[in-house]
């Protein structure tokens, strides 16, 4: 039995019941074979591709040619625009409890924007955010190579699908992640589109694998719920939400839903193999087989469902509901079992389901019901858990260990 348990587990965990497209795979379908030829061109072809060097502007290059190319081939029906926007700026944050400034010069970000022939520039739309730069030393063929392929296989399914968005999809393939967030924060500071974004889903890897993670997700628990009903593939657990912070990094999900805005989003990162992250040794030959396919599934299917959704609204709309809306409500608690679907709860329910459960166990050990130390001590623990979380929450709030800090 545990045999098999172990055995089940290690499937899920690197994804062996999952089956890579090929080439030839439908037009209509995410391939993987499709997104791994990006890979190979950014992180082999290419190669390290830092601020100063010239493989990050070959890589801006590359991806604007490749949209370039779909946009010619797109319907009479779909409206595209490409962008190569150069950003400059300055701002400051707070990062592990000190202050860091920055200014910078003539950044570049890529930007594909598909809509209906009809659209509105200010119709609420859905931006997915991928980033091709890499740190010192690493080609970058997960962090951040797997993400540019995936978002650049995401808009060819859509084009030659013949599926024309209800709400406007803007993929942002950022120059400069790797160096404090600055291709995204220019963005959020200075684009024309930035206004009209109802949702986000950032792509991430601090491996080479795996299924995507859920790590991060908010404000409210709306994209939860999306997540929970569009993943093919869930991977989420609430409870990421509780480690991130304390986790000596950060992604862009920082700059569009706390720093610089208030978008509603997801964080969605590879997590195994992280012994090659920012490492000489992240190559495309160590990408684990089914996790582009994985992600890609999931990712278009996302992206479907939230620019369906009646919910998905423009800055100007949330800003008029207010607390009237369920964006300002609280953080969903959820998670998957491997990956087969998805429990989820508003967080009420869920604490009050726990204290009751920890209660109902230790009225049943207290009037003599055979239990043990061992449920004793762990109906305990729950109970002080729960009383701990609501004292913790009534003084001092939702707070992290992270905290926020910005200038103009």
């Amino acid at each position: 039995m545990y045999g098999l348990m172990s055995f089940v587990v290690h499937s899920v965990i690197y994804t062996k019941f999952i089956k890579p497209l090929g080439i030839d795979a439908p037009l209509d379908r995410f391939s993987e074979a499709r997104a791994v030829e990006h890979v190979r061109v950014l992180s082999h072809d290419i190669g390290n591709r830092q601020e100063g060097r010239p493989g990050l502007r070959e890589a801006a290059e590359y991806i604007k040619a490749q949209l370039e190319r779909m946009k010619e081939r797109a319907g009479s029906n779909i409206r595209i625009e490409i962008e190569e926007n150069v950003v400059s700026g300055s701002f400051a944050m707070l990062f592990l409890g000190h202050g860091i400034s920055f200014d910078y010069r003539n950044l570049t970000n890529i930007l594909m924007r598909i809509s209906s022939i009809d659209s509105k520039h200010s119709d609420p739309s859905v931006l997915v955010n991928a980033h091709f730069d890499t740190t010192l030393g690493s080609p970058g063929a997960a962090d951040c190579g797997s993400c540019v392929a995936s978002l650049l296989e995401i808009a060819r399914i859509i084009i030659d699908s013949g599926w024309v968005p209800p709400r406007p999809i803007i993929l942002l393939f950022n120059g400069a992640e790797e160096s404090f967030l600055l291709g995204a924060n220019g963005f959020m500071r200075t684009h024309k589109w930035r206004d009209s974004i109802g949702a986000f889903i950032n792509v991430e890897a601090t491996g080479t694998g795996g299924l995507d993670v859920v790590c991060q997700s908010g404000p409210g628990s709306w994209p939860s719920y999306v997540y929970a009903q569009s993943a093919i593939y869930p991977m989420a657990n609430s409870a990421a939400q509780d480690i991130f912070p304390v986790i000596p990094g950060d992604t862009d999900y920082r700059m569009f839903s706390q720093d610089y805005g208030s978008i509603p989003g997801l964080d969605i990162i590879f997590l195994f193999g992280g012994y090659h992250y920012h490492a000489s040794s992240d190559t495309v030959d160590r990408l684990l087989p089914g996790s582009m396919q994985a992600r890609g599934d999931n990712l278009y299917s996302m992206v479907k469902a939230f620019a369906e959704s009646s919910k998905l609204k423009n800055d100007h709309e949330r800003e008029s509901l207010g607390d009237a809306h369920d964006y300002n409500d609280e953080q969903a608690v959820f998670f998957d079992y491997l990956t087969w679907f998805m429990a989820l709860s508003d967080e009420a329910r869920f604490w009050g389901a726990f204290g009751f459960y920890a209660l109902l166990t230790l009225a049943y050990l207290l009037a003599g019901f055979t239990g043990g130390f061992l449920t004793f001590f762990a109906s305990a623990s729950m109970l002080l858990a729960w009383i701990s979380f609501y004292l913790s929450i009534n003084f001092c709030g939702h707070q992290s260990v992270r905290k926020n800090g910005k200038t103009d």
